[in-house]
């Protein structure tokens, strides 16, 4: 039976989380989740690129299903609040590793967006390109 952890980090830009719930490290890489996964007997993993704290973070999770096409796949994102950004829905699966599209929503100014009708757009251009969309709408931490 394969093992897959539905939901790694990876980061780069030498900067730290800051949320409590993830590591205080400066960079986690494809290496240092690979090393943790063969220690756990952990298959494959997907990637949810933390743009939050690493904007480049997508591109890092790509450079990663490159590298290692059998141990990661990425459930990624683009600013959503930039209406030139809507075009790249239509290509998304073109790219390494691309499952589908992943968003969270977890402060209250982020879940306003849902709400207000801004974000409309985003439904029907996913179900057009055929793309799960998973979002994050409610987080509990200390």
């Amino acid at each position: 039976m394969k093992i897959i952890d539905a939901q790694v980090h990876i980061w780069s830009q030498t900067v730290t989380p800051t949320s409590g719930l993830h590591r205080k490290v400066t960079q986690f890489t494809a290496e240092d989740v690979l090393r943790e996964m063969d220690e756990a007997g952990v298959d494959a993993a997907l990637i949810h690129p933390p743009s939050g704290w690493d904007p480049d973070s997508n591109a890092l999770a790509i450079e990663a299903v490159r590298k290692y096409p059998d141990r990661f796949a990425i459930l990624g994102n683009f600013p959503l609040d930039n209406p030139d950004e809507r075009r790249r829905v239509r290509g998304w699966r073109s790219q390494p590793g691309m499952m589908c599209l992943r968003w969270p929503f977890l402060h209250p100014q982020q879940q306003a967006l849902l709400r207000d009708g801004s974000r409309s757009w985003l439904w029907p251009a996913a179900e057009a390109a055929g793309l799960w969309v998973a979002v994050v709408g409610v987080w509990f931490w200390p």
